[in-house]
């Protein structure tokens, strides 16, 4: 017979001085004494637990206990937080338990209010073997003495009914078990036990999230003192911190450059890339410069969405989107940080947590608008950095160009003057009949020479933007069938087949013929000079929409993926040795594409090394 009324609740037993998961027994006593040490929970506030020490004290004065212990909920685990006993049973408070050790008993203690009683005659101590020791009472029995294999604990449940800690009790003074004053006397202080493990636990988690956030804090700090030299390793080395210390399960962060684009690095837990939709970037991308303007952060989805923020009339209508767009993403509930300096907006930070994963707290959200500054401090500084090496880059490119220019320019130059010079010399010694192979030779050199300063003049004039363009309508498929009249004795002689189509219709563009003339002339003739023999060149052009597309394909040596990167650069030649063998200047190629610049148009190139190139020309039509 259970002695007390009341509904079944769950209580705990005590075990030998030699093995047991949670308790041990004071010889000549029965009861429970909860162990494990706070030092085992990284608990940081030692106030709390004096506190906790105290009440535990006050129990055992108080309703008249020899030994009192509470015992804290964390992570799974039964700790000791306070012991008041015999000092010789302190060395089993070092280790802790985990709460399933409470499951034995489920079905056999009866309730006193918050506190469970088992008495020794309910249960059998063979079935619980190893969780109890056996011991012989001292002095006479009585019915209602308290017997060695009792116990008796207070559950300690929060606000929602979840177990928080166990307040246990062992060896009356009386050597009685309490009657009905003194459970009521229990049930007082364990009223206060309960609400005072409620207030500690709160306590610790507002300590922790303090000493979490200081800490991802101070790690992005770091990342500015140690000196990334680009965006994309600072946002990597303040990851883990991030998501660390704000218990989240990804970051997020996004710069906005001066120039209004944006790049931005999400990664999960697992420190992997992640993807996200346009609809979401854009939300953030609106909402970052109201949040640092007004120096607040805002919690996005859930039922913890910052409704205060609403006050924002620009944040507010976003907001109404971003539950809908953080459920697509499959996370419960975001915290926007705004990163910026000074009056300037750098960009966002956001952290996620899944559905029903802690709310953020106010130490977080105040912690965050903190790093806001810092980041967005170490974000500008690496963007600094960037841009200069950017500068630097560029003008060693500059560099490098006019120092391809100067040896281009001396090597087309030098050869046909030489030639020039040489025959010249020759010529004074000659008749008139002599003279004729040496003329030829000089004839040629000029030639190549003024081709060299005709493509010089013609970039010049295109890629100036002073330099107006007459516009007049011209027949592109008159233009290509001149081109194809041109290079067909050409291709003819090297073998190839020249195939030219052109789709019905008016075919007419806006432009400088001459420019557009050179233009085809450049792309085809690159086709014919590039294709071995039995190759084949096709030429067409057709009309799509307000368009005109030219498309000049061959079958010949192709160019390779790091060539087509700078193809249109003045003076580019490929490192290929089977193209450099044919002359050229490097200058076709830019040509075309400041002539297709010039007209409103543009020009692709898509090959394959060894098996050909198609170069693609769009113009706007008349």
């Amino acid at each position: 017979m259970c002695p007390g009324e009341g509904d079944r609740a769950v209580t705990a037993i005590d075990t030998g001085a030699s093995a047991g998961p949670f308790a041990t027994r004071r010889e000549g006593t029965g009861g429970v004494v909860l162990r494990g040490h706070p030092e085992h929970t990284g608990w940081s506030d030692s106030s709390a637990r004096a506190v906790l020490q105290l009440l535990v004290e006050s129990v055992a004065e108080m309703v008249g206990f020899r030994v009192a212990v509470l015992s804290v909920v964390i992570e799974g685990e039964l700790v000791t937080m306070a012991y008041v006993g015999p000092e010789e049973h302190r060395e089993w408070l070092s280790q802790t338990d985990p709460v399933h050790v409470l499951d034995p008993v489920l079905e056999r203690a009866c309730a006193w209010g918050r506190f469970c009683f088992l008495a020794a005659e309910d249960y059998d101590v063979e079935e619980l073997k190893g969780h109890w020791v056996v011991v012989a009472p001292d002095g006479e029995e009585r019915p209602d003495a308290w017997h060695p294999h009792d116990a008796l604990l207070a559950t300690l449940r929060d606000d929602a009914g979840v177990l928080v800690g166990i307040l246990s009790v062992d060896d009356p003074v009386s050597g009685c078990r309490p009657d009905a004053a003194q459970r009521r006397l229990l049930e007082r202080y364990a009223a206060q036990a309960e609400r005072g493990v409620i207030t500690a636990v709160e306590r610790e988690e507002m300590v922790q999230q303090i000493a979490h956030a200081e800490s991802a804090r101070r790690l992005v700090r770091d990342a500015s003192a140690a000196g990334h030299d680009s965006l994309e390793a600072v946002v990597a080395h303040v990851h883990r911190p991030l998501v660390e210390g704000f218990d989240a399960r990804g970051s997020w962060v996004h710069v906005v450059e001066p120039d209004g684009t944006g790049r931005g690095w999400a990664r999960d837990l697992a420190d992997e890339l992640v993807e996200l939709p346009t609809e979401v970037v854009r939300l953030a991308e609106g909402l970052a410069p109201h949040l640092w303007r007004h120096q607040r952060v805002v919690v996005l989805g859930g039922e913890e969405a910052d409704r205060a923020a609403l006050e924002i009339p620009q944040v507010a209508s976003l907001l109404q989107q971003s539950s809908t767009l953080l459920a697509r993403l499959g996370l419960g509930s975001a915290l926007a940080v705004p990163l910026g300096v000074g009056p300037t907006c750098r960009g966002f930070l956001v952290l996620a947590r899944d559905p029903g994963d802690p709310v953020w707290s106010t130490v977080e959200r105040e912690s965050a608008l903190e790093i806001g500054h810092d980041l967005g401090a170490s974000l500008t500084t690496a963007a600094v950095l960037e841009r200069e090496r950017r500068l630097v880059r560029e003008l060693q490119q500059l560099d490098d160009h006019r120092s391809q220019v100067i040896a281009t320019l001396s090597h087309e130059l030098r050869t046909p003057l030489a030639v020039i010079s040489g025959n010249l010399e020759l010529l004074g010694d000659l008749d008139l009949a002599e003279a004729s192979p040496y003329r030829a030779a000089m004839a040629r050199g000029t030639a190549r020479m003024q081709n060299v300063v005709e493509d010089l003049l013609l970039l010049t004039r295109v890629s100036d933007p002073r330099h107006p363009l007459v516009r007049v309508p011209v027949d592109v498929r008159a233009a290509l069938e001149e081109v194809a009249a041109l290079i067909r004795n050409t291709a003819q002689a090297k073998g190839l087949t020249l195939d030219l189509g052109v789709g019905a219709g008016r075919l007419v563009v806006p432009g400088d013929p001459h420019e557009i003339d050179r233009m085809l002339s450049n792309l085809a003739s690159n086709a014919v000079k590039y294709t071995p023999a039995g190759g084949r060149v096709t030429m067409t052009a057709h009309r799509y929409g307000g368009e005109v597309r030219v498309q000049v394909c061959d079958t010949g040596i192709g160019i390779g993926e790091q060539d087509q990167a700078a193809l249109f650069r003045a003076f580019f030649r490929t490192t290929n040795p089977e193209a450099l063998r044919q002359p050229g200047t490097g200058l076709g190629l830019s040509i075309v594409a400041a002539v297709a610049e010039r007209h409103g148009g543009e020009v692709a190139v898509s090959s394959v090394l060894g098996e050909g190139t198609t170069f693609t020309l769009t113009l706007p039509a008349t």
